[in-house]
């Protein structure tokens, strides 16, 4: 960062808070992904998932010259590559070190602003993370007591040896990226970094004249020929931040058939096969012509049974097979999701309150009008002003929609803390989510967050019993805790259940008298000394977590 022009740091600036925002749900989503993987070690879906959050981090870090970001969690994609390789199984305990790890990549970003925080027990915290990384990956070495970080094949292999790949790389960015706070030139120089450039050019395509051009709207991209020893993945790692918003093509030097079939792969999908492979250029118009024609012909001496057109196309106009497969699975595909993507847009919540706050407004504004129209007695005037504030509300309505976000969310966050505690107390608790869809005001979900997080633990440290003493008791070894939520007569009905004891009144009582809240030898009714649990400070608890 320190060599970095002016105009690069005005970028690091600008898009800093939004790429700490990013990497947070990327963090998140770590944590989820490997919570899900201790129940389910062979979901390979899974682990491909959390290497590429993983990686985005790495990879966003690196545009940002985020090194202790980048190198830190390099070593963590080592190991899960390993993983993904088959040469390390996911167990319980290297479970346990990503999440720790996962939790120092977490304090990475959310001080990456603020060297002062990276303090020596952090360091060495850190050290002692890799060290354990490496004695699972054995990528690294242990030099004086210093982690020296494993030398990637981009540092080592020389242009033109083995494992150097010439990446072809066609960007074209979006119109919103400069206003995003995104700069390709930024992009391209951490490329350049990667390994050696050969050429660029940069693609002027979108280019409209000057009278339609708006200087704060991007209109261009580059061409790239990159030599580089880095995978394929690393090259896109470097677009992950702006993914949403540039079309992007990285590929290897291929055989004709490959392009092919990576073109077909890269294209949106047509209902229509032939269409399709007729515009990556693997069969002519003319000769798709002929071989439907081929096709409606074969119809009758077939008994009414058509040749499949996939066939034909190899048969007769020599359409190979590996393209012609790639075709149908594009279509299968784009039939399975039925073009149901969804996609989103941030907006900073401020922003949002203040047009929720306009609309307020506005409904005020529009009660008004339409008294006044009563007065005039003009009964088209009236039916306008209804019309007009039934629109107002609707749109009300959709924009205070805006700020719901699914429980679930939450509650998801509860596993690590759930996994951890129960570890810590020596118990076992299945943990069951119910209801995660219900919707919230986000600020209220932020506000809940915390007395929910009170309620699980208190669960944990008094409600669920240790295996043995629930076995003895003719229960299963491992509890249940249950968070749940539904929609109840206008509210959200959030309650937290386990299979426990239960709450122990006597000893309830016992820490109420003590503790000077009721009167020594005074026995209230079984719900006075229930609400005692509440009480500011109140715990029966032996041991905290």
């Amino acid at each position: 960062m320190s060599h970095a022009s002016d105009a690069d740091q005005d970028f690091i600036a600008a898009a800093m808070p939004a790429f700490i925002s990013e990497a947070g749900e990327q963090t998140e989503a770590i944590e989820t992904l490997l919570l899900e993987l201790e129940e389910q070690p062979d979901n390979r879906e899974l682990l491909d998932s959390l290497f590429r959050c993983a990686h985005t981090v790495k990879g966003s870090a690196g545009i940002f010259g985020l090194n202790k970001v980048v190198e830190f969690t390099h070593h963590v994609e080592t190991l899960l590559d390993k993983c993904r390789d088959g040469e390390l199984a996911l167990t319980p305990e290297i479970s346990t070190l990503l999440l720790k790890c996962n939790d120092q990549i977490k304090f990475l970003v959310d001080t990456a602003t603020d060297e002062a925080a990276d303090t020596p027990e952090q360091k060495d915290l850190r050290a002692d993370l890799v060290i354990q990384l490496c004695a699972y990956t054995e990528g690294t070495a242990v030099v004086g007591g210093a982690v020296e970080p494993a030398a990637t094949a981009a540092d080592t292999a020389p242009a033109g040896e083995p494992g150097v790949t010439q990446w072809h790389i066609s960007a074209r960015f979006g119109p919103e990226t400069f206003r995003n706070g995104m700069d390709p030139l930024s992009i391209a120089r951490y490329l350049q970094g990667m390994g050696s450039v050969k050429s660029i050019v940069c693609a002027t395509d979108a280019v409209p004249s000057l009278v339609d051009m708006n200087p704060e709207t991007c209109y261009l991209g580059f061409v790239m020929v990159l030599e580089s020893a880095a995978k394929r993945d690393d090259v896109e790692g470097a677009f992950s931040f702006v993914a949403d918003d540039c079309e992007l093509e990285v590929r290897a030097p291929e055989s004709p058939e490959q392009k092919l079939v990576r073109a077909i792969e890269d294209m949106p999908a047509t209902p229509r096969l032939g269409d399709m492979l007729v515009s990556v250029g693997a069969v002519s118009q003319s000769k798709l012509t002929e071989v439907l024609s081929n096709q409606e012909q074969s119809t009758s001496a077939t008994s009414g049974q058509k040749a499949k057109i996939g066939n034909l196309l190899e048969d007769k106009a020599g359409v190979a097979p590996a393209v012609v497969e790639a075709a149908l699975n594009k279509q299968q595909k784009a039939k399975e999701s039925s073009g149901e993507e969804n996609r989103f847009i941030r907006v900073q919540a401020d922003r949002l309150d203040a047009v929720i706050n306009l609309l307020g407004e506005l409904v005020i504004a529009g009660a008004g009008a339409n008294l006044l129209a009563r007065e005039t007695r003009n009964v088209a005037l009236i039916e306008a002003n209804l019309h007009m504030n039934g629109l107002i509300e609707e749109i009300r309505n959709g924009t205070l929609g805006l700020r719901m976000v699914p429980v679930g969310e939450t509650f998801s966050r509860f596993r690590r803390v759930v996994r951890d505690t129960a570890g810590s107390l020596g118990k076992e608790v299945n943990f069951e989510i119910v209801g995660g869809e219900a919707e919230l005001d986000k600020s209220m979900v932020e506000k809940i967050a915390d007395p929910l997080m009170h309620l699980v633990r208190n669960s944990l440290d008094h409600g669920l019993e240790p295996p043995a003493e629930r076995v003895a008791a003719g229960k299963t070894p491992a509890g249940k805790l249950t968070l749940s939520a539904k929609h109840e007569t206008g509210a959200i009905l959030i309650r937290i259940e386990d299979d426990g004891r239960g709450i122990n009144r006597e000893r309830v009582l016992q820490r109420a008298w003590n503790k000077g809240l009721i009167e020594q030898g005074v026995v209230p009714s079984d719900d006075v000394i229930n609400m005692m649990i509440f009480e500011a400070g109140f715990s029966t608890a032996e041991q905290v977590t």
